[in-house]
């Protein structure tokens, strides 16, 4: 969990803001066409959605509510994102019928090296994580506070724009839930777990109000105004340390330390890919952490910290609610006839692994740190 953590903060909040220059869109005409429809989408929909607001809606109509900083994000990320779309073909993958193709089991490739390589200077994490600090972490800001201004004015702002989003969504749903279903047949095959799980859910849940209905029957009023208070409380602390973190110009240093630790826990026999973090792997990273007592930035492990304390929170809070959820998923379907026996196993296997992950940054923890 915090190597997954490490990982989303500096995507999120790499680099300085005035290097490397980011520009996904260069020669990525048709991605930079498809960012600008998909985003006039968006600004043709949001007026019927949260236009009860009357500031969202002058906004709205004035091209203010969005911006530069959100325009240049969403354009930038959504090129990035065709990039990878076509790089590796995900419209075949999804077109093309793979159901009794291949009987082999799936297999882990990625390395360490690999994951070392991704951090290097001037790489798509670097490029992300300028893109996400000048231009991403303003554009939230902006946005929420303006829906901030909307709650404030109006209680009602938030169910009042659900049900508004439901009306929009909802014929948009059932219309693609034909191509949903032949999808889950040419890949799993029609009499395949998934599908008995996909008519499942058809019969449970037909409609918004058979949504809200069951998440009324597990989650109490109380909790579901608690859950929404943390998430705004999370969302404020996670702008705040994401601003401290872009400020102090943090990410060459964590990147840097990261991609020597990285390249210290890959051994082409011992650790020859991520797929088992425990044993070998987990003895060639705290290894190196050990021999470089002292070197791993305190602002790194200040960001850490805070993330880690945010989650841990969530989990002394909302534990048992998870289990429970978890216990009525479980017993629903293994009552449709669906085995849990691989959840349950790939589940302790996450765990473990996790333990293994959590011992190390312990060990990480436990060192010095150097200010720079």
């Amino acid at each position: 969990m915090k190597l997954f953590v490490v990982l989303v903060l500096i995507g999120v909040c790499a680099a300085g803001r005035v290097h490397n220059h980011v520009n996904f869109c260069k020669n990525n005409a048709v991605g930079e066409a498809l960012a600008r429809a998909a985003r006039k989408l968006i600004v043709d929909e949001l007026p019927d959605i949260i236009g009860h607001c009357e500031s969202a809606a002058i906004a709205l109509e004035n091209g203010d509510f969005f911006g530069r900083d959100c325009i240049r994000a969403f354009d930038q990320s959504f090129c990035y994102g065709y990039t990878l779309y076509e790089k590796y073909e995900v419209a075949k993958l999804a077109a093309d019928c793979t159901y009794g193709d291949s009987d082999s089991d799936y297999s882990v490739s990625v390395t360490y090296q690999d994951m070392a390589n991704v951090l290097s200077p001037g790489g798509p994490v670097s490029k992300l994580g300028n893109l996400a600090c000048a231009h991403a972490l303003p554009c939230f800001k902006h946005v929420v506070k303006q829906i901030a201004d909307c709650a404030r004015a109006d209680e009602s702002f938030y169910t009042k724009a659900a049900e508004k989003a439901r009306a929009r969504l909802e014929p948009l749903i059932v219309e693609n839930l034909g191509s949903v279903k032949n999808s889950l047949i040419c890949h799993f095959g029609e009499k395949s777990d998934a599908m008995t799980l996909f008519s499942l859910i058809q019969d449970r849940i037909t409609s918004y109000d058979d949504l809200v209905t069951l998440m009324n029957t597990h989650i109490s009023g109380d909790t579901q105004d608690s859950l929404v208070a943390g998430a705004k409380s999370g969302m404020y602390d996670f702008f705040d340390g994401s601003n401290d973190f872009c400020d102090a110009g943090c990410v060459h240093k964590t990147t840097k330390y990261f991609k020597k630790l990285f390249i210290a826990t890959h051994d082409a026999e011992t650790c020859p890919t991520i797929e088992f973090y425990c044993g070998d792997c987990q003895a060639n990273a705290e290894s190196f952490i050990m021999g470089s007592a002292g070197s791993v930035p305190c602002c790194t492990m200040n960001a850490l910290d805070s993330i880690t304390s945010t989650i841990q929170s969530v989990i002394e809070n909302y534990g048992e609610l998870l289990i429970d959820i978890e216990a009525a998923v479980t017993e629903t379907v293994e009552e449709s006839g669906v085995s849990t026996d691989g959840y349950e196993a790939v589940k302790a296997a996450a765990m473990e692994q996790a333990a293994c992950l959590g011992d190390t940054y312990d060990e990480l923890d436990s060192e010095a740190c150097v200010e720079a």
